[in-house]
């Protein structure tokens, strides 16, 4: 009898191991239907008159629009996909929806690295969270080590669309300043902003709300 009782446990586990398995390739194939369904979208899009466009990428998630939010708050973590930025500074927390950020971007432009000064607003809505980020430079003295830059407006907007879906939309521009050429910078912003957000992807799909304290 003993050695009955072991094999039925052996067989529970066995068939638990299966089923576990089975929902995990399931769950695999329903988000790889997903991302086939939702590819991500990018565009350029003529921004008031300025040389310089405006780009812009919608994607989708699995994960909920809080985590969504807790990954794109951690400014810890945000060089590991916004390839350019250096370091990020809150200078001044006004609120716990608003703050003042210091950005350094290791720009491929000659001759100096760039540093933005913006103010950072949070929305919360029922389904939609808003992040607005827009240049505040007259609040923090010129620091001559960098290349101020004075006119940028991004955006993101976590979206949750079911109780399975997400979609995030991001929208940036910004005069990267000195003699920059529009064409090229055009040129290479679209390829820039793929690697950003797929890197951003990454992070998303492997993140959990326990990785967060707040």
């Amino acid at each position: 009898m003993r050695y009955g009782i072991k094999g039925l446990r052996l067989s529970v586990f066995l068939a638990s191991i299966l089923l576990l398995s089975g929902c995990l390739i399931v769950r695999q194939e329903r988000e790889n239907e997903s991302q086939a369904a939702f590819p991500t979208e990018f565009q350029l899009s003529q921004f008031k008159g300025s040389d310089f466009k405006q780009v812009e990428a919608t994607f989708f998630t699995h994960q909920s629009r809080e985590l969504v939010f807790r990954v794109l708050s951690d400014i810890e973590q945000t060089s590991q996909w916004l390839e350019r930025v250096e370091s990020l500074e809150v200078i001044t927390a006004y609120n716990n929806q608003q703050y003042l950020l210091r950005t350094i971007i290791d720009s491929p432009w000659p001759f100096k690295k760039r540093e933005l000064i913006t103010c950072v607003n949070t929305g919360f809505e029922e389904k939609t969270t808003t992040i607005s980020i827009v240049s505040c430079s007259d609040r923090v003295p010129v620091d001559d080590l960098y290349l101020r830059l004075l006119e940028v407006q991004s955006s993101w907007k976590i979206t949750k669309i079911s109780n399975s879906l997400v979609e995030v939309n991001y929208k940036t521009w910004i005069n990267p300043a000195g003699n920059v050429p529009a064409f090229i910078f055009n040129s290479e912003l679209i390829d820039s902003t793929k690697v950003d957000i797929s890197r951003l992807q990454r992070i998303i799909d492997n993140a959990s709300l326990s990785d967060y304290a707040y």
